[in-house]
């Protein structure tokens, strides 16, 4: 959101970010339903942040990249009760899960929004084996 400070536009943003514009226009679409950006088209269009989203940003509490996560740990009973609440706990939304057993290990594929990825791997350490962001 940080981009938005300024009026940018898609395709300035997409490059910025390295992300391709259908994704950017998407989470622009959320942005602008949640009523933090609003939209002008034309020659001298963008995207623009309004108050709240300007109140929001400055407290850094928004981040909609989605991230895709595989994460290895000992299997045990309330393991992804105990990952979810983390992962609550620091303000992340999970989006969809998928487990994978081997022997006494799992394997589990989180996709993941609002969340920092380093906050992620303090807050999973005691009860993973390993994190990898995909």
């Amino acid at each position: 959101m940080e981009l938005l400070t300024e009026c940018n536009t898609v395709k300035e943003i997409s490059s910025r970010l390295n992300i391709h514009p259908k994704n950017v226009d998407r989470y622009i679409r959320v942005l602008r339903d949640l009523g933090l950006v609003t939209t002008k088209k034309g020659k001298k269009g963008g995207v623009y942040l309004t108050e709240e989203g300007r109140y929001l940003l400055e407290r850094g509490h928004v981040s909609l990249l989605t991230r895709k996560i595989r994460i290895v740990a000992e299997d045990r009973i309330g393991l992804l009760a105990d990952i979810s609440s983390k992962i609550s706990e620091i303000g992340g939304n999970i989006l969809s899960t998928t487990l994978e057993r081997e022997d006494n290990q799992v394997v589990i594929w989180l996709e993941i929004e609002n969340v920092d990825v380093e906050k992620l791997r303090e807050v999973l350490g005691p009860y993973v084996k390993s994190l990898v962001v995909v």
